[in-house]
């Protein structure tokens, strides 16, 4: 086991945790893991198991000087020198879990992202940093296509002969444990021929757009998400249609 797979078993550990007791899992957040990792490098450097680092900084500093906006943190730590990596993480766990302190941060409600960290010295000591965080919404929401509907071809003044074509599309913001933004609106574009992408709705809460398409001619939508927090999604996969 490689110690990324180690870090990602423990943090399905701890969201397994979680909802053992019926709450959310926490996002995975990369800021806080790269922070995560200092911390544990810190400790390995020094040899020490603590809350503090040799230079005199604390989680909080280190989250605070990465310009990370945060309204709470919490951080676990844990030692051991079990030379299999799969046996330092279980075991790392059920230490936490075993401690009501760890336990308390674990399963607290007011977390919605964390972060994980493992240092490794040179004789084989393990050091393991866990940072919870409750912060503003910054998980991107999504938005896809669904297949559209098209009608009979139908002769029009300006296109000739022509299909008509209802597009939808579903999206939602990503719930997190706490302090989901929620969906606000959606961007919408087509593209004709396999031209250029434009825009023909931004900023929109309808999620049904009707248009013509032309005998002899391809067009196709796709479609992304913005939350109430600012963030946008990724575009769709595009649906397109033919006539």
């Amino acid at each position: 086991m490689s110690p990324a797979t180690a870090e990602m078993a423990l943090v399905a550990m701890i969201n397994a945790d979680r909802a053992a007791v019926g709450l959310p899992g926490l996002r995975l957040d990369a800021r806080l893991s790269a922070v995560a990792h200092e911390r544990s490098a810190s400790m390995a450097a020094a040899g020490q198991l603590s809350h503090v680092q040799s230079d005199g900084r604390t989680v909080v500093d280190l989250i605070t000087a990465n310009g990370i906006s945060w309204y709470a943190v919490g951080e676990t730590i844990g030692w051991n020198d079990y030379p299999k990596l799969g046996d330092s993480t279980r075991v790392v766990n059920q230490g936490w879990m075993t401690s009501a302190e760890h336990t308390a941060i674990i399963r607290s409600t007011a977390y919605n992202y964390f972060g994980l960290g493992l240092g490794i010295t040179a004789t084989g000591d393990r050091y393991w940093t866990a940072i919870f965080l409750r912060g503003p919404d910054r998980t991107p929401p999504w938005a896809t296509m669904q297949a559209p509907a098209t009608g009979s071809l139908i002769t029009l003044a300006s296109l000739g002969r022509a299909r008509q074509v209802t597009w939808s599309w579903a999206g939602d913001d990503r719930p997190l444990a706490a302090l989901t933004a929620g969906l606000r609106s959606f961007d919408v574009q087509r593209q004709v021929d396999g031209g250029a992408w434009v825009f023909i709705r931004t900023s929109t809460s309808t999620r049904s757009w009707s248009s013509s398409v032309a005998v002899g001619h391809r067009i196709a939508i796709r479609v992304r998400a913005r939350d109430r927090a600012g963030n946008v999604g990724t575009w769709s996969s595009p649906m397109s249609v033919s006539a």
